[in-house]
């Protein structure tokens, strides 16, 4: 008798549980102004749904976001803009404020690469950018110059990033800066036209920062690069050829991509998806790409973007 009112008390309690818990989904429905009456289950695993509701709207957390966007939906630069500056609705934006400093060191790759994807199919596709340098006639535009790689195929490109947004805080928990905060920025990348398989890249770009007064400068702020779930200069949007026949979705950036579904199984780092590898992501995964150049300290073997 003890047990079988244990097993209602039981059963009664999850009733209220699960109560609270869908009380709580149409309430972050609503702030997040996500259209449920659409809604519909993208998911084909149970993952999705075992951690709290809070993660189906980070963009970050992959495989919760299946519950309300489809994974064949090729621009997110929308959703991704969006979820990502609700977290600023109660700060100003700041751009005016530092529209006179030097950015140009946040986007450089130096002697690393960025990875990405390309196509729902998760094509590995690789960039480098070279150089970067405040337009003449606009503070807020900088002009870009990189290159691109898709297995062996390797193209230049230049464009622009012009500057949305610059987010600041003063309480900055997971800083190691006074000042930290967020800046976000529209990008347009012209590939070379006269090789085969170009075409533009447009999208967001979203990076943590940090502000050097003194040198009047805006940093990339890499505080919490050794933790899990580590993402930085982000890159949302798109790829379409000059011809605008061929539209593919591109995202690149550090570690963790936002809006990449089942491509990334990792648990807090990025570990590819078996069924992805082969899409150029094999030596990516067994590390053979990397060479070891003194204790503890790695680089890339082939550092593509040197040749011509």
């Amino acid at each position: 008798m003890r047990n079988f009112t244990k097993n209602i008390k039981m059963k009664t309690l999850k009733k209220i549980a699960l109560i609270i818990f869908l009380l709580l989904s149409i309430n972050v429905n609503a702030q997040n102004n996500i259209d449920t009456t659409k809604f519909k289950n993208y998911c084909n695993h149970q993952r999705c749904k075992d951690y709290n509701s809070k993660f189906h709207f980070d963009p970050y957390r992959n495989y919760h976001l299946c519950e309300y966007f489809n994974p064949e939906q090729i621009d997110f630069s929308k959703e991704y803009f969006e979820l990502q500056i609700r977290k600023y609705k109660n700060l100003e934006n700041k751009v005016n404020d530092y529209i006179t400093y030097n950015f140009s060191k946040i986007w450089l790759s130096g002697i690393w690469e960025q990875n990405g994807v390309l196509g729902n199919n998760y094509q590995r596709i690789q960039f480098h950018i070279d150089s970067i340098y405040k337009s003449a006639n606009d503070d807020k535009i900088y002009v870009v110059i990189g290159k691109s790689k898709v297995k062996d195929n390797i193209c230049s490109f230049k464009g622009e990033l012009k500057i949305i947004s610059i987010f600041v805080n003063t309480d900055c928990e997971y800083s190691m800066y006074r000042y930290c905060g967020e800046l976000f920025a529209s990008y347009t990348f012209y590939e070379d036209s006269t090789k085969n398989h170009s075409g533009i890249f447009t999208g967001i770009n979203e990076c943590n920062i940090f502000i050097d007064d003194i040198h009047e400068e805006i940093n990339l702020d890499e505080s919490r690069s050794e933790g899990d779930w580590y993402w930085n200069r982000s890159y949302v949007g798109i790829w379409i050829n000059y011809s605008k026949t061929l539209q593919k979705k591109c995202i690149w950036g550090e570690r963790i991509l936002p809006f990449t579904f089942d491509f990334d199984i990792g648990d807090g780092d990025r570990y590819i998806n078996e069924k992805y590898v082969n899409n150029g992501w094999k030596t990516y995964m067994d590390g053979s790409e990397m060479i070891e150049v003194g204790k503890n300290k790695w680089e890339i073997k082939d550092k593509w973007w040197l040749k011509k």
